[in-house]
């Protein structure tokens, strides 16, 4: 009887077998996991985050093609919609922003305004993030066409050059070159993960000039 009374010896877990250094350890791998899943858990959510605002920039370019003045995709923006690039080879499209921050790149490429307007005089240079909206331009190829659209419904076709890689601080881009010119620009390596001083340009020449798309007051087509 007595040894049926004896309670049994409670198991062992297999966290209390790991010696010091053996839970110092595990406890390293187990950080090290945790962040590569925040690490994908944000890339998927600034991807997810770059697809939703391209569909709400488009209905806002829209409007503005169908006569509404006013540029801002949401109230707190502090940008505008200016324009559309299209790749119709790579069967990409994205809605280019004016006066857009750093942080509003999350959104879209963005015109820098300190280059000519697109299709104007000039060289136009345009910036996005090459894991998002830019992530086709290493597919463009020389000869390829790009169409861009603007605001007030001018369409210019541009053709394609060679890409190339610079430091952004000796890109070579002139914004005051004669002819018409056009300037993609996104950082590389394209599968870096941090920053860096380099940069991808696929440079384009203006071709020709479409029918203005036309600016009609009216419901936008959904």
């Amino acid at each position: 009887m007595a040894a049926d009374n004896q309670m049994p010896e409670p198991r062992s877990g297999f966290l209390a077998r790991l010696s010091a250094a053996e839970t110092i350890v595990l406890a390293i791998i187990a950080l090290i996991a945790l962040a590569g899943l925040m690490l994908v858990g944000k890339g998927f959510y600034m991807k997810a985050k770059a697809e939703v605002s391209q569909v709400l920039l488009k209905r806002t370019f829209e409007a503005q093609l169908h006569g509404n003045p006013d540029g801002k995709p949401w109230p707190w923006a502090d940008f505008q919609t200016a324009a559309e690039i299209t790749a119709p080879r790579l069967n990409r499209s994205a809605i280019v922003l004016e006066g857009a921050s750093g942080e509003a790149l999350a959104f879209g490429p963005a015109w820098l305004t300190t280059t000519p307007q697109p299709g104007d005089e000039g060289t136009s240079v345009i910036a996005a993030h090459r894991d998002t909206h830019f992530r086709w331009l290493k597919d463009v190829n020389p000869g390829d066409l790009l169409v861009l659209t603007r605001k007030d419904g001018r369409r210019f076709l541009f053709r394609a050059g060679e890409g190339r890689v610079a430091r952004w601080d000796e890109s070579g881009i002139n914004a005051s070159a004669s002819g018409h010119h056009l300037a993609l620009a996104t950082c590389w390596p394209f599968d870096a993960i941090k920053q860096g001083p380099m940069r991808y340009i696929v440079s384009a020449e203006l071709i020709g000039e479409q029918r203005p798309v036309p600016l009609i007051t009216g419901s936008i087509s959904k």
